[in-house]
């Protein structure tokens, strides 16, 4: 089956802090997963482009329909350093472009950038 749906999780965010004492953290809108629609349908397609990011990137699933913050669970996550090196683990090219497929009967989806101490994500978007 062809993915004809597309959303964005989180559309561009910059943030150019001066260091650790400037973080903070950005929530996308929720958007309907691939179950809220049709429940035999599971897989999603997601997209994240960054510049320079440094921060963590997560993906947010819940089962409910109507969730509170605590209904909310991580299905996904990217740990990006502008500054890391080859030798730094985890290590992600934080100027480069990432798809994965997460596969879950999910309602809702979102993204969460935690630690936002730099740069700027282009979108993270969502394909079911």
């Amino acid at each position: 089956m062809a993915q004809t749906t597309t959303l964005t999780l989180l559309p561009e965010t910059a943030w150019y802090g001066n260091g650790v004492a400037n973080i903070y953290d950005v929530f996308g809108n929720q958007q309907p997963a691939a179950s809220y629609y049709l429940a035999s349908q599971s897989l999603q397609t997601i997209n994240i482009s960054c510049l320079e990011v440094t921060g963590n990137i997560s993906i947010q699933a819940t089962l409910v329909s109507n969730p509170a913050e605590n209904d909310w669970f991580e299905t996904y996550r990217l740990e990006c350093n502008a500054m890391a090196t080859a030798n730094t683990l985890p290590y992600f090219n934080s100027n480069a472009q990432l798809f994965t497929n997460i596969t879950g009967s999910y309602v809702w989806m979102r993204a969460v950038v935690y630690d936002f101490a730099n740069g700027a994500v282009q979108f993270i978007k969502m394909a079911y």
